[in-house]
């Protein structure tokens, strides 16, 4: 009997192990599988630089609840860029002085000269070679004339133009649409004699006469006649004058900015700085200012480093 039950315990034992096996070999697969795991996500995801980590992070979120992207993100194109608060790019990315002979040319215009002496004379005066536009038959036109002759600064005719709106008068010697032909011309010979020292003509409001092409061709063929160039103000974006001026080979060009439509001193600096960085990627730019105290001042204060950033030229030199 003992043999017989010897043999029974053997088995006993060995189906126990078998049992055992059984359960102990899924066990340590499970957690080779788990610590394998772990492992991979440690390494892919949590290691420190990682760059993975990266690219699951959530966006911010302002307060009020919208995703916020940063200013200056990847995403951020060039032109974006450009958008910025100019007096941010002036801080930031402020021109640098480059050497005379490569300087960019800027010709910076004086528009609505003649009904004020001494704000005319102040800008006049200034260390600047600035272009003055005269609006004819006005109190004070010929002798701001005459002073601008003697500083040897160039002069323009500024013809006054019918506008959109009927609540503007444009002032003596303006013309209209409903005008003739024959009275365009003729009151522009008028206007030309009035400022006999003009070497061009750019308009004095104008949008609704600058954008008929009709009207503008009456000009055009007055100042033909005498060699004169017209610089379009662009007060209305579907103006005709340039392209109406190239066609018929009078010579023409197009303002850039006006540098003083807001007479906030920091807001016409920031808009000198646009004028010059516009020149320093063209090449050339024109500008059109106001004898107003704010336009006035910034100009004084500012006359070095415009100087030093680019050449100003007169108006002329930059007609085509």
């Amino acid at each position: 009997m003992a043999p017989q039950k010897n043999k029974k315990k053997k088995s006993g034992r060995r189906r126990a192990k078998a049992s055992k096996s059984r359960f102990i070999l899924p066990l340590l697969l499970i957690l080779l599988l788990t610590s394998t795991l772990a492992a991979t996500i440690y390494f892919v995801f949590l290691t420190p630089g990682s760059s993975r980590l990266g690219q699951i992070k959530k966006p911010a979120l302002s307060t009020t609840g919208k995703t916020h992207v940063p200013p200056y993100s990847p995403a951020t194109t060039a032109h974006e860029e450009e958008a910025l608060p100019l007096v941010e790019r002036e801080a930031t990315d402020r021109p640098a002085p480059t050497p005379q002979h490569h300087k960019p040319r800027l010709a910076l215009l004086i528009d609505d000269m003649g009904f004020r002496q001494k704000p005319g004379r102040q800008l006049i005066e200034l260390d600047l070679n600035l272009t003055f536009a005269i609006l004819p038959f006005t109190p004070h036109g010929h002798a701001l004339m005459e002073m601008a002759r003697a500083e040897n600064r160039e002069i323009l005719l500024h013809q006054p133009m019918e506008p959109l709106s009927d609540k503007w008068d444009p002032g003596p010697g303006a013309l209209y649409t409903r005008m003739a032909a024959r009275a365009i011309k003729a009151q522009v010979r008028k206007n030309l004699e009035d400022i006999p020292l003009a070497v061009g003509v750019n308009n004095h409001m104008g949008s609704k006469f600058t954008s008929n092409r009709e009207a503008m061709l009456a000009v055009l063929a007055a100042l033909k006649e005498r060699d004169l160039f017209f610089l379009d103000s662009i007060t209305i974006a579907d103006s005709v004058a340039f392209a109406e001026a190239a066609r018929m080979q009078v010579k023409t060009g197009r303002r850039d900015i006006f540098i003083d439509n807001d007479q906030d001193e920091a807001k016409i600096k920031a808009q000198l700085v646009k004028l010059v960085t516009i020149a320093r990627r063209h090449g050339s730019a024109i500008g059109i200012g106001h004898p107003r105290p704010a336009t006035i001042a910034v100009l004084r204060r500012e006359a070095n480093w415009l100087k030093e950033q680019v050449e100003l030229v007169p108006v002329s030199s930059l007609m085509e």
